[in-house]
């Protein structure tokens, strides 16, 4: 059976001015996360779901621990749609969250990542995520959650699908063609759209 790890990038209590509250960041991101999990696990795809943050807050209360904590509150039955639930307390910063994750995936037998965080966020994720050449086997997909860290929103950045047979291809119009039916759209609003994530999982199985 394929399986899946959707990871959850973390935000830390610690706000800065200009960015939304903690509790509404968070359960929008959890909200995508969530729908993600639910709709690969219709399709008889098993998922873990990977919580990254390690920054401290004042309170002195580790990132990860603070977003499964707000995790459990808000949804029941978890269990029936999540394997694992697994925390990442050590990440500072998105190059360690996907480092981490990534290793994580080798040591799983994961078929697939897909992340997922706020849309002002997701472009540093496509960024980093380019550099994993090392896993050739490995479906890798970004999602944006409906809203954004920032007040003033997204800023026009638009989500993608990366896959590591085109990691360093000169021609990125190539590529974004490709998952052009992907790029404004979560899987699991769109039942064509889920369906070719799906196809894409369960060939690496």
């Amino acid at each position: 059976m394929a399986k899946s790890i959707v990871s959850v990038f973390g935000y830390s209590e610690n706000i800065l001015s200009g960015n939304n509250s903690w509790d509404a960041v968070v359960s929008d991101r959890f909200d995508g996360a969530v729908g993600l999990a639910r709709f690969l696990k219709k399709h008889d795809i098993d998922v873990d779901m990977y919580i990254s943050g390690g920054s401290v807050s004042k309170g002195g209360v580790v990132e990860a621990d603070a977003m499964q904590n707000f995790l459990y509150r808000k949804y029941d039955n978890l269990d029936k749609i999540i394997g694992e639930v697994l925390l990442d307390k050590e990440s500072k910063n998105t190059q360690e969250n996907i480092d981490h994750i990534s290793a994580y995936a080798r040591s799983s037998g994961a078929d697939s990542i897909f992340g997922v965080s706020s849309r002002d966020h997701v472009g540093r994720i496509i960024t980093q995520q380019a550099y994993l050449s090392d896993m050739p086997n490995l479906t890798m997909g970004v999602f944006p959650s409906k809203g954004s860290y920032s007040v003033n929103g997204s800023n026009g950045i638009t989500p993608m699908i990366l896959e590591p047979p085109f990691f360093g291809q000169d021609n990125p119009k190539e590529l974004q063609g490709m998952y052009s039916k992907l790029f404004k759209l979560t899987p699991y609003q769109k039942v064509e759209v889920g369906q070719e994530i799906v196809k894409r999982v369960e060939t690496k199985v």
